[in-house]
């Protein structure tokens, strides 16, 4: 099973979701965190920063589309959990519509997390869709 956590340093939660700069993938099988793998998480603003939220075109016609590719959970699509500080509702949704269960913590060591809310409430079990 893999869950991610929203991280800046790999070892930590980081205080807000949105400005998180990886996410930190564990593999847990049977309880033990078994691998690691840390991967970018691309921060808030990243599409508008690209001048791809920019309108082109007459002012009367509609602006562009909004983008196919979700930069929250595209980079952890292979996950169950995402846990992270400061989840918004909007974030929240996001996640869930990801099929990945968003959980909202303090921040804390991914360790401390991932022991007080996935494997303390056996999260871990198969999902029932």
């Amino acid at each position: 099973m893999k869950i991610a956590a929203a991280t800046n340093d790999g070892c930590n939660i980081a205080p807000d979701l949105a400005y998180a700069a990886y996410y930190m993938v564990l593999d847990i099988e049977e309880g033990v965190i078994t691998h690691r793998e840390l991967r970018d998480k691309l921060p808030r603003g990243w599409y508008r920063a690209l001048g791809h939220a920019e309108h082109h075109g007459p002012s009367s016609s509609s602006p562009e589309a909004p983008p196919t590719f979700d930069a929250l959970t595209d980079p952890i699509r292979d996950c169950r959990i995402l846990l992270a500080a400061n989840l918004d509702p909007e974030e929240a949704g996001s996640i869930a519509q990801a099929r990945i269960t968003p959980i909202n913590v303090r921040p804390m060591t991914i360790d401390e997390a991932v022991g007080e809310q996935v494997l303390a409430h056996d999260l871990l079990r198969p999902q029932q869709y």
